[in-house]
């Protein structure tokens, strides 16, 4: 949607500026004039088409937003406006895109608008997730503690994006090791060698030649390798997201792979069970909730079960009925959830779940390393260790005529 940039008074004459999103000028005026300004002169924006690449930690962190949610409960309970609250945050924030939202968030109020519905003009920063939990407390007059529980379920977010990263971190590091080396040795060392080799016109044995092929091509062709290799994460990454059905089956695959599939599918069910229980506890239905539940696990095998619960739910059944059918959540997690239902104590038989989970992932993560270190320290010898060996092989044949004679 165009953007265009404004200057404009309100009825008392002060001026302001700023940028709106609107399909054409007329409706940026009418816009405009909803938020209580006039005689508004604007000038629509034409983004530069500039080639980026991605900075690390250039958006903005979950950490950063649980900070922001817990530093705003405590203001709001100490009685502050909400627009004090958040000119005194935004003052405060380093991060710049957050800093230039809260600022836009601060004008919208300022011109009519709730809280949540400024936020909702920011989707990019503000998931519907926490959108959601933050209009149901201004609904219910509980803003202090739903802005709480946003700051712990986003603080748990980040705890198990810490634990995933701890169980990929070793296979990982382990991984560009072993290629490095691989690399290392083909393109610098082999060639040493065969150079030798040529000169003393040996007969060398198989994997030596194959290896000296191989070394040949990296040497000639290393390029290319780098080449094809960005052109196929790309060509991937172009496939999957016009590809509906591969999406789907890589995100089954994700959830029943070997290894690590059985750790994606505790972290889906802790997500969803930690998520679920805290809008609930906000006081949103549970039917929304579901809904926004979906989006937050961004898996389509966990979001088609998702979508099964809400049919259930809008047919007057239980959670219950769906989940026993599905292999998704295990059966203790499943029954743990019944007796929730049952007992009309769901928002708290969740959050156990969830609090069982987290333990479970991690003793899941301790098994996986303990299993992982060995096996990919025997993977990185072998390669190393044919490398090596297809170097001396012809050393020992040198070393057997020399003796000979």
């Amino acid at each position: 949607m165009p953007k265009y940039k404004y200057i404009a008074q309100d009825s008392q004459g002060k001026e302001f500026g700023g940028i709106i999103e609107a399909k054409d000028k007329d409706e940026a005026q009418v816009k405009l004039n909803q938020l209580g300004l006039y005689s508004a002169l604007l000038g629509e924006i034409i983004p530069a088409r500039k080639f980026r690449f991605p900075i690390p930690g250039g958006g903005i962190k979950k950490i950063d937003l649980a900070l922001f949610a817990r530093q705003f409960s405590a203001m709001i309970s100490a009685g502050l406006p909400l627009v004090k609250c958040l000119s005194v945050l935004s003052s405060e924030i380093e991060n710049k895109t957050l800093k230039a939202s809260i600022d836009k968030v601060i004008f919208d109020i300022q011109n009519g608008l709730s809280l949540s519905s400024a936020l909702a003009k920011h989707p990019r920063i503000f998931s519907n997730f926490f959108i959601s939990m933050v209009k149901a407390g201004e609904t219910a007059g509980i803003l202090p503690e739903v802005l709480k529980r946003i700051a712990t379920h986003l603080e748990k977010e980040v705890e198990l994006r810490q634990k995933v990263a701890s169980a990929f971190a070793y296979p990982t590091i382990v991984l560009f090791v072993a290629i490095g080396a691989v690399t290392f040795l083909l393109i610098f060392i082999v060639p040493v060698f065969e150079k030798v080799y040529q000169s003393l016109k040996l007969n060398l044995p198989l994997p030596t030649l194959f290896l000296i092929k191989l070394s040949n091509f990296m040497v000639k062709y290393w390029w290319l390798v780098l080449v094809l290799g960005i052109v196929f994460i790309y060509g991937f990454k172009r496939t999957k997201a016009k590809n509906k059905k591969l999406i789907f089956w890589l995100d089954y695959f994700k959830l029943w792979m070997p290894v690590f599939g059985k750790l994606n599918r505790k972290l889906s069910t802790t997500r969803f069970s930690r998520t679920l229980a805290a809008m609930l506890a906000s006081g949103i239905t549970l039917g929304r909730s579901l809904e926004v539940t979906e989006e937050v696990l961004d898996n389509r095998v966990s979001s088609a079960v998702i979508r099964a619960l809400q049919r259930n739910i809008n047919q007057g059944k239980t959670l219950t009925e769906v989940l026993e059918k599905q292999r998704l959540f295990s059966p203790l997690a499943v029954q743990m959830i019944a007796t929730g239902e049952q007992s009309g104590t769901l928002e708290e038989m969740l959050n156990k779940t969830a609090d069982f989970l987290d333990e479970e992932v991690d003793h899941i993560i301790k098994r996986l390393i303990i299993r992982l270190e060995p096996l990919l320290t025997f993977i990185l010898a072998i390669l190393v260790g044919y490398i090596a060996l297809a170097i001396y092989l012809p050393m020992f044949d040198i070393m057997h005529s020399l003796g000979a004679r």
